[in-house]
């Protein structure tokens, strides 16, 4: 397959479709081989025209596919069974999902139930930290 659209032809277009504001199916037609391109094709090129931000009215008879153009055959693949494989083997059946109870295990609480200084320490040594930190870099650039 040839490609239906050289970089001429495409500047050409786009010209064309600058000067008027969009591209008509006609304007195509007068610049592509319109009749002998799929519609695989002339989509393509019209993406090509909409991404450069030209808008193209074209009619719906040149998307559709060719009626005149005799489909061409398709082959499909041959499959070949595995080895040893069964072909009337069954499906293995779905289960209902069975509900398990899990057993999580309960946090120790504390014995003061979490009226512990513990975090008040932490925090005051923090603090003091970073006052010293602060102090010693204050001392240092004066």
């Amino acid at each position: 397959m040839q490609p239906a659209l050289d970089s001429t032809t495409l500047d050409r277009l786009i010209s064309r479709g600058r000067e008027q504001g969009f591209l008509t199916t006609e304007d195509l037609r007068a610049n592509l081989p319109v009749e002998t391109m799929s519609a695989e094709e002339i989509a393509l090129v019209v993406v090509q025209l909409e991404g450069t931000g030209i808008a193209v009215e074209l009619e719906e008879s040149l998307l559709s596919p060719h009626t005149d153009a005799a489909p061409t055959p398709r082959q499909s693949a041959v499959i070949i069974p595995f080895p040893g494989h069964r072909a009337d083997r069954r499906k293995p059946q779905a289960r209902p999902l069975r509900q398990v109870k899990v057993a999580s295990p309960e946090l120790p609480q504390s014995p003061d139930n979490g009226t512990s200084f513990n975090g008040w320490i932490v925090a005051a040594a923090g603090g003091l930290a970073f006052v010293l930190f602060a102090l010693i870099i204050y001392l240092t650039a004066g």
